[in-house]
């Protein structure tokens, strides 16, 4: 690992459980190798998917929020785990709440100064209706967004 003052000292990954993010990790991690780069993993719990989660569940409500906090903080151990095996330093923050607000202002809080993010795949209704996290944090952040999509990751 090349470790110093690079481009990307603090690069801030959300993780969803998803293939996208999951290459966003990978693609996170070779970019702080070559930068001596930090990374913090965050995972949001969307409090709209909880409620509606709740609404079809013959759980209770605290019952089925444990469960969607308990499988986040199981995907972000495991990525961090991968990260922590290629030498880098690497924090995890699981947190409830609307993904893109809570993810920007950890962007800002973490004084993070680049975001790599996973494309998500919505496409008719449920993109105009609830928008992709990936593309609301384009709009609004302050700082570079590296998008990781489909292409097979390269080693």
């Amino acid at each position: 690992m090349i470790r110093g003052n690079g481009l990307f000292s603090r690069i801030l990954v959300p993780v969803d459980g998803s293939r996208f993010s999951m290459k966003a990790v990978d693609l996170a991690e070779k970019i702080a190798m070559i930068h001596g780069s930090k990374i913090r993993l965050v995972h949001v719990a969307d409090t709209v998917v909880l409620n509606q989660l709740c609404k079809f569940s013959q759980e209770p409500f605290e019952k089925v929020r444990e469960n969607l906090m308990a499988s986040g903080l199981a995907f972000l151990n495991d990525m961090a785990s991968q990260v922590r095996k290629a030498g880098i330093s690497v924090s995890t923050l699981l947190k409830e709440g609307s993904p893109h607000e809570v993810i920007l202002g950890e962007t800002e809080d973490w004084n993070a100064d680049l975001i790599v993010i996973g494309k998500l795949g919505k496409r008719g209704v449920s993109r105009i209706l609830l928008g992709s996290v990936a593309e609301r944090i384009i709009e609004f952040a302050n700082i570079p967004v590296l998008v990781a999509g489909n292409g097979s990751s390269t080693s």
